[in-house]
């Protein structure tokens, strides 16, 4: 709904002037000539102020202009912050959001992992350096909560401890129902979904910690979270997958000390390699594309295997035969011809 009541600072200073002289909210506001009191009482119980009266902005004004000009800013821009607050609040999502789909299975991969959510800042929220990656988690938010997701870049301040930061991309949604939402969902239900939910999930969470090994043939899977490690390699399981679970404890970069352990599911037997590749892939093309190196090499080791075997197969045959040529059966025993 539109902001309607213009409240001035004026009239803020008569409410408190009348509520000094003993008059109580409901009086007042028809002093002023308010249709409620709702705002007066805020006024006077010390809640706040006229919304467009922010003193923390005004009191780094040092000029009385620039303050005239502030007021006149907060005129405009403070109503525009309660109607976007209540939007945010009223915000629903569609009825068929709560069910388990593909693409709420890939929302919540990504933020068991490396999302975001807050039910306090209502935000559901993901930033990244790949933007194929943020893009394709965009439109799996959006297409999952019918909201419209927003998407920008920026560049984060780098730290000590790290040389190079590279750009980052970052997507989210305002909804505090879609927060509370995505906050209690009951990661379980997942064990009882279809393969093509499961893979959604998977992808999700592959996109976001998992890797494809440069200098040998695998991939793997980060993260410090037990539970959701033992979840994840059940799923995995499930798609004739077998992961490796390794164990390893944490201890900090630069002034960034911690004991936490940090668990992997590292993926070497070419058969569940090749599942992955089946069942869930990447969505971010330098890790497929990494991926699909891998598949081809495989690939390539199981053709030669093949034709050694089918080889040494030949080989077995024709020294049989040769041996069966030489060889004269009496009864049960096998008498050799004398040269």
């Amino acid at each position: 709904m539109p902001f309607k009541n213009k409240y001035s600072l004026d009239d803020y200073k008569k409410a408190i002037e009348l509520h000094e002289q003993g008059f109580g909210s409901l009086r007042i506001s028809k002093i002023l000539g308010y249709k409620t009191r709702s705002a007066i009482e805020t006024w006077i119980n010390g809640v706040m102020k006229p919304y467009y009266s922010s003193e923390k902005r005004i009191n780094y004004c040092k000029s009385s202009k620039l303050i005239e000009r502030m007021r006149e800013m907060n005129k405009i821009t403070q109503p525009k912050a309660v109607k976007i607050s209540a939007e945010l609040r009223t915000k629903r999502l569609p009825i068929n959001a709560k069910n388990l789909t593909e693409e709420l299975a890939y929302v919540l991969g990504v933020v068991y992992c490396d999302g975001h959510v807050s039910i306090k800042q209502r935000k559901v929220i993901l930033s990244a350096t790949d933007k194929d990656f943020v893009l394709n988690f965009k439109n799996n938010l959006e297409k999952w909560s019918n909201f419209k997701a927003r998407f920008y870049s920026r560049n984060l301040k780098k730290p000590d401890y790290i040389k190079t930061r590279k750009l980052q991309y970052v997507s989210y949604i305002d909804s505090k129902e879609a927060s509370m939402f995505l906050k209690k969902f009951n990661a379980n239900d997942l064990l009882n979904a279809t393969d093509k939910i499961k893979a959604s999930f998977l992808m999700g969470c592959f996109d976001s910690e998992g890797c494809v090994f440069k200098d040998k043939s695998g991939l793997a899977w980060y993260n410090t979270n037990y539970n959701l490690t033992i979840l994840i390699n059940k799923l995995l399981k499930s798609l004739n997958i077998y992961p490796t679970i390794i164990v390893r404890k944490l201890s900090g970069i630069g002034n960034f000390k911690t004991n936490k352990y940090y668990y992997t599911l590292s993926v070497y037997k070419k058969e569940s390699i090749i599942n992955f590749y089946k069942y869930i892939r990447f969505s971010i093309q330098r890790k497929q594309e990494r991926l699909i190196k891998q598949i081809d090499s495989i690939k390539i080791r199981m053709e030669v295997q093949q034709m050694e075997d089918e080889i040494s197969e030949k080989v077995i045959e024709k020294q049989r035969e040769d041996r069966d040529n030489h060889t004269v059966f009496i009864g049960l025993k096998p008498f050799m011809k004398s040269i």
